[in-house]
């Protein structure tokens, strides 16, 4: 498994701490054995420094923030980082690791000291799957709580893992509760569709206009969870996470005439596909960017317009893969 680990944060103070011993005592050990005990018990000092200085020291009253990944939900789409908590608040001092991964690799792990009444909060950047784990080894504790790609939503949420004054741990989520228009999460069962209406639809007032649907189908045995995300001159219009299993599939219509960049990433991949769409793509009876979803969630697309008892006919393919 591969490790990762970002930290951003400002006025956080380290603790390192080496304590030593001396004792005198008779020995009739040869001076060479003295020599490597020496050099033993200087090593293992060394060693427990290091490993001291690790431990970031939180002070009392203090919070410190950590930002995971790239900040890609702060550039693209209409969905917010979701901000996961290690807080203890008692009036004891408290030593504890909080690591985060992904279904490929851990992001991000950090031990702490935590004196009384401290958070750590880390925000996670880029929509995925999260796992996170809290062990506090002097309560002989352990907390694992996962984070949904659905728990990304317009709203700030949060997932709080606490000390507890019974000396153990336990989680809770909040969110605030505003509507979050254009942003949907929904599971697709296998072999069934999902179809979603984005704007009014031109074709029920003009006759003469077409609408554009983007589709997405899952050709592979293995279900996947992808976002679909519609953009107009930049703007993010529609920000959709689905899990698709086998054969399953998803259809936004655009119901209104424009210029519109689509694009699909299947999560826990690199895999990524653009489209795009023109007012063009509206003047037909039948219009498509076709996504789909293969082995291994290797990605192709292309985008289909043809124009159907029109007086001109127009046939254009574009293929990515």
């Amino acid at each position: 498994m591969k490790r990762r680990m970002f930290l951003a944060s400002a006025g956080i103070g380290f603790s390192t701490a080496a304590a030593g011993c001396t004792s005198q005592a008779v020995s009739s050990r040869s001076p060479e054995a003295d020599t490597e005990k020496t050099a033993n018990t200087s090593e293992s000092t060394q060693n427990e420094t290091v490993q001291k200085s690790t431990q970031t020291l939180i002070k009392a009253g203090d919070t410190a923030e950590r930002t995971i990944g790239t900040r890609s939900l702060d550039t693209r789409g209409l969905r917010k980082p979701h901000h996961v908590a290690f807080r203890n608040p008692t009036e004891e001092t408290h030593h504890g690791t909080i690591t985060i991964s992904t279904a490929s690799e851990t992001v991000f792990e950090e031990s702490i000291e935590l004196e009384a009444n401290t958070s750590l909060i880390a925000s996670l950047s880029d929509l995925n799957l999260y796992t996170v784990r809290v062990a506090v080894p002097t309560l002989d504790a352990t907390k694992e709580v996962t984070v949904e790609p659905d728990q990304f939503t317009c709203n700030v949420t949060k997932t709080t893992i606490s000390v507890r004054e019974d000396r153990t741990l336990g989680s809770t989520s909040v969110s605030t509760r505003m509507a979050c228009p254009g942003v949907v999460s929904k599971s697709v069962p296998a072999d069934e569709r999902v179809l979603h209406t984005l704007g009014e639809d031109s074709t029920s007032t003009d006759t003469k206009r077409g609408s554009h649907t983007l589709v997405l189908r899952n050709s592979s045995d293995e279900t996947w969870t992808a976002r679909m995300l519609v953009e107009n001159d930049s703007t993010a219009q529609f920000d959709g996470v689905y899990t698709v299993g086998p054969a399953g599939a998803v259809l936004i219509t655009l119901g209104e005439r424009g210029t519109y960049t689509l694009s699909v990433d299947v999560l826990g991949t690199e895999r990524t596909i653009t489209e795009q769409a023109t007012p063009e793509n509206f003047d037909c009876n039948q219009s498509s960017t076709q996504v789909n979803i293969s082995a291994g969630g290797e990605l192709t697309g292309n985008t289909l317009s043809t124009l159907m008892a029109c007086s001109t006919e127009v046939n254009s393919t574009n293929e990515s893969s």
